[in-house]
């Protein structure tokens, strides 16, 4: 999503060193997007087999058949295209035709597989009550959504973003953050607001101290954003123009500040939805 509305919408603003902007996109692609697209496959498969019963068969062929295409259509059609930037320049004509089909067979089929998943999870937890179900689906959505969003900001745009140079930054930037509250910002604090009434109004089977972790986690990335990483780098960058110290402090720091902290949230959602899954299993063996 983010690759989509960001780095595809604003690649064909820079001209002057388009070759080895693209040589690190493609680079750092291969970890943050393709690998995890295969495994994303491979785990969607095995669903065929290890799925629970209550799950209907038409959605885990449906998820494969989406999870498919979407990959099918990374590693095939979008990742060669990517290279063919590197000696033909990322002009009007290739832009229109990666954005169409990231839209059409990753975006649309990643929105309806989402679905998909939102369901089955509704399905896998309807034995507890409405509001803590949804509350917990929301949560659990929006931390792998806003983590898997960020890392393409952390390992692949401020990677590139040292290769681009003065001539072409400002476009670039501008057009960059177009969607940056959208499919970024609001997404990934939206959780914040919501483990708050999840502290006290959950699922049985989570420990209380995993939702307070979790928002203490979203206070440090909140703080540490809006006292150190915006006003005195990106800000910086937005208003003043391209500065390859104030990019590799980016690079440096942005992970060690706040990319863990991310890891730690990655891990409470899981163990969330693994103590509500091993309550469920205790419960029906009594």
């Amino acid at each position: 999503m983010f690759v989509h509305y960001s780095d595809y919408n604003s690649l064909d603003k820079i001209h002057e060193n388009i070759q080895p902007v693209m040589d690190i996109f493609n680079r750092q692609m291969i970890l943050v997007c393709y690998i995890p697209a295969v495994l994303l496959l491979l785990s969607t498969i095995s669903l065929y087999w290890f799925s629970p019963k209550l799950f209907p068969r038409w959605t885990i062929f449906a998820s494969i058949a989406l999870t498919f295409i979407s990959v099918i259509t990374t590693i095939f059609f979008l990742a060669p295209m990517h290279l063919g930037v590197l000696t033909s320049g990322f002009n009007q004509t290739i832009q229109n035709k990666i954005l169409d089909i990231s839209l059409y067979f990753q975006i649309v089929p990643a929105l309806f597989q989402v679905l998909l998943a939102l369901t089955l999870l509704n399905i896998f937890f309807q034995d507890t009550k409405v509001f803590p179900r949804l509350l917990l689906i929301i949560i659990f959505a929006c931390v792998f959504y806003g983590t898997g969003t960020d890392w393409v900001d952390k390992f692949i745009n401020y990677r590139f973003w040292s290769a681009i140079g003065e001539t072409d930054w400002m476009v670039f930037r501008k057009s960059a953050n177009q969607f940056l509250f959208k499919v970024y910002l609001i997404p990934i604090f939206f959780p914040m607001l919501l483990l708050l009434p999840f502290i006290w109004i959950k699922p049985k089977g989570i420990p209380k101290y995993l939702p307070i972790v979790a928002f203490l986690c979203y206070v440090w990335e909140f703080g540490i954003s809006a006292t150190y990483f915006v006003p005195k780098l990106q800000q910086h960058l937005t208003n003043k123009g391209f500065s390859l110290p104030i990019v590799q402090e980016l690079q440096n720091k942005d992970f060690l500040y706040r990319g863990i902290v991310g890891v730690v949230l990655l891990v409470i959602a899981a163990t969330m939805f693994y103590k509500v899954g091993q309550r469920k299993i205790s419960e029906d063996n009594e």
